[in-house]
C-alpha cells in the first residue's frame, strides 16, 4: 500500500479548499503569519473525516507502524481520531488490518467522576499509542500530549500531523520519536497558488 491512493489527493484538495485562511493571524507559537490552516472545518466535514481517516490509516501502513490506539491534544485531535476509529473498524471488516481505538487527552485530569486526563482506553491494557494533531507547528501542544501519555506509562510508537507547517515543530519532535506528516505547508499553499495562476 502507498499514499498514491484517491484519499489522499482528495483530502489535499478539501484542505486547500476549506482549511486555508488567509490574513493576519496570532498562532498558538504567539508568532504572526500571514495565513492560517484550520483543519476543523476539513476533519469535521464528512467527506473530510472519511478521507483524513483513510489516508492516516495509509500512512500508518505505509510506515508498517503499529499501535494499540490513537489519540492527540484537544481538540484539533479529536475529530480526526474519532474518525480513524471508525474507519479502522469498517476496514477490518474488508480484511485490511484491525480495529484501532480512539482516545481523548484533557490539558487537566477532570475535577470529578472517574478523574482521566486520558479517555476512551483502559491504559493497563494498552502499550503502543500513535499520537496525532493537526498542524504542526512550534510541536507544544503534542509536546504535551506526549509528556502525558508517557507518564501513563505509554509508548509512543509515531506522532502524525495532518498539516506540518515546517516552523521547527517536526524537527524538534524527530529528535525523539518517528514524525510524518501527510501534507507540508508549504505544497499545499503553493499548489493552490499555481492553480490560482493558471485560471488567471
Amino acid at each position: 500500500m502507498d499514499l498514491t491512493s484517491d484519499y489522499r489527493p482528495r483530502l489535499k484538495g478539501l484542505l486547500q479548499r476549506k482549511s486555508i485562511v488567509w490574513g493576519k493571524v496570532k498562532l498558538s507559537s504567539g508568532q504572526e503569519s500571514d495565513y492560517y490552516f484550520d483543519c476543523k472545518p476539513t476533519t469535521l466535514d464528512p467527506e473530510g473525516a472519511f478521507l483524513t481517516a483513510h489516508a492516516v490509516l495509509d500512512l500508518l501502513a505505509e510506515k508498517r507502524i503499529r499501535a494499540d490506539a490513537i489519540g492527540g491534544p484537544p481538540i484539533g485531535a479529536h475529530p480526526i481520531v474519532a474518525a480513524v476509529a471508525t474507519v479502522s473498524y469498517l476496514r477490518s471488516k474488508e480484511g485490511k488490518g484491525r480495529p484501532l481505538p480512539a482516545f481523548l487527552i484533557r490539558k487537566q485530569p477532570k475535577a470529578h467522576g472517574l478523574e482521566k486526563q486520558i479517555e476512551g482506553i483502559d491504559i493497563k491494557k494498552i502499550r503502543d499509542v500513535v499520537i496525532i494533531d493537526d498542524v504542526c507547528t512550534k510541536g507544544e501542544s503534542t509536546l504535551e500530549a506526549l509528556n502525558i501519555v508517557e507518564e501513563a506509562g505509554l509508548r509512543v510508537a509515531a506522532v502524525l500531523s495532518i498539516i506540518d507547517r515546517e516552523a521547527g515543530g517536526s524537527e524538534k519532535l524527530r529528535q525523539k520519536y518517528p514524525y510524518f506528516a501527510l501534507f507540508t505547508g508549504r505544497e499545499l499553499l503553493e499548489e493552490q497558488s499555481s492553480k490560482a495562476a493558471e485560471s488567471r
